[in-house]
């Protein structure tokens, strides 16, 4: 009879996938929770009379401890596998998430992001990674395109499910519904812990290993370019999008799907995305992302009703949405062999050297210059890195 055992531990085909599908479920639960849950601390923070600039710091704060952790947490995942990584942090987040719920003052709003970034890098750096190890080839490919997939539907479901909860329930018991949210998902994953694979070769990093090596090969450094250029986009559509439907008199509620049209299409664009790359590669379709997004960011201010207001977002998920998997995609793949973990934790401390800079800065912009500026402003910082990635095309 034919054997269906794998080498990495004797598991067959079979739960191997089923174990996939299950992580994407905690996966969708913890992140529309943390997503839901940047969105709340935005709309709250205008109701407790925040300036654009202090939101600005506001959610730049989600990014301090990604910025300082995350290529830590890559290593740890590397040699220590994700399954601990991924509980803590789950607890951490979802724990911090609710903690407005009992002091729903400004300063606890601060408080709150830092330890929801400190959870969630704990457990994306490690999710990311697992994925990345439980395959090889086009079913690597596929696995991370079902992770890109279930983080699209988590951004609708995460700022929808919040926007309908501020307008029906109010903003602070919203804190708790997205607590539970993310403490349901938790569970979840701890009944689901036996089923996680092990990693079952921890070794030490070599002394000659260094993250400047990776930032030193041309390919990674163009792929961690164009990730921070989407990262930058996605901060500043997640900004200012909100503070842009409240000056112009739009409800929590219809900001929300607003938000959520833009996630829809980053669903759409992520499910087309395989036949994207058959056709055009991996890397002409992010530089087609890249040009879709910085069109769509010049016309938002240009219109102030819902309905043109929302196709304008879809239309400007589709690109942003490619961009995520798309620089995750390449950077595993440029990765050297063993430190997959590191170099995707490298990624996110890039891009969340774009959380923390980029809504202090550009907060203080729209405070001088209103939110008109600040998308074009936008439009040409993601036209710059298509500018930068089509220079150095391979």
């Amino acid at each position: 009879m034919p054997d269906h055992k794998s080498a990495t531990g004797g598991a067959s085909l079979a739960p191997q996938l089923i174990t996939m599908f299950q992580l994407m479920v905690v996966v969708l639960l913890w992140n529309s929770a943390y997503k839901g849950g940047r969105i709340l601390n935005t709309l709250y923070a205008l109701e407790l009379g925040a300036t654009p600039l202090i939101i600005g710091l506001l959610l730049a704060t989600y990014g301090v401890f990604p910025l300082l952790m995350a290529v830590k947490a890559g290593r740890i995942a590397d040699r220590y596998g994700s399954r601990v990584p991924i509980m803590s942090g789950m607890v951490v987040c979802s724990l911090a998430v609710m903690l407005p719920w009992f002091s729903p003052t400004l300063p606890m709003l601060f408080v709150s992001a830092a330890l929801t970034g400190f959870g969630f890098i704990l457990g994306q750096v490690a999710f990311q990674s697992l994925v990345g190890t439980l395959g090889a080839g086009e079913a690597r490919t596929r696995n991370f395109n079902l992770y890109a997939l279930i983080i699209a539907v988590a951004d609708f479901v995460g700022p929808v499910s919040a926007g309908f909860s501020i307008d029906h329930g109010g903003h602070v018991r919203t804190y708790l519904f997205l607590g539970l949210l993310g403490l349901v998902a938790t569970v979840v994953l701890i009944t689901l812990a036996k089923r996680v694979p092990r990693h079952l070769k921890p070794a030490p990093t070599p002394a000659s290993h260094r993250m400047s090596d990776l930032w030193r090969d041309i390919n990674m450094r163009r792929v961690l370019i164009a990730g921070a250029v989407v990262m930058t986009a996605i901060d500043l559509f997640q900004l200012y999008m909100p503070l842009y439907g409240h000056q112009v008199g739009l409800s929590a509620s219809v900001i929300g799907m607003i938000l959520g049209a833009s996630a829809a299409a980053t669903f759409v664009s992520r499910a087309l995305l395989p036949m994207l790359v058959r056709n055009f590669g991996e890397e002409k379709t992010l530089l087609y992302a890249l040009f879709l997004t910085a069109s769509m960011f010049t016309l938002i201010p240009v219109f102030s009703s819902p309905l043109p207001l929302a196709a304008i977002c879809f239309t400007l998920g589709l690109g942003m949405g490619l961009g995520q998997p798309l620089t995750v995609m390449l950077c595993y793949h440029y990765a050297p062999e063993g430190r997959g973990g590191e170099s995707l934790g490298l990624r996110i401390a890039i891009n969340n050297s774009m959380h923390v800079v980029v809504p202090a800065m550009f907060g203080a912009v729209g405070a001088a210059f209103g939110l008109a500026p600040v998308f074009w402003v936008s439009a040409g910082a993601v036209a710059a890195g298509n500018w930068y990635a089509r220079k150095r095309s391979v």
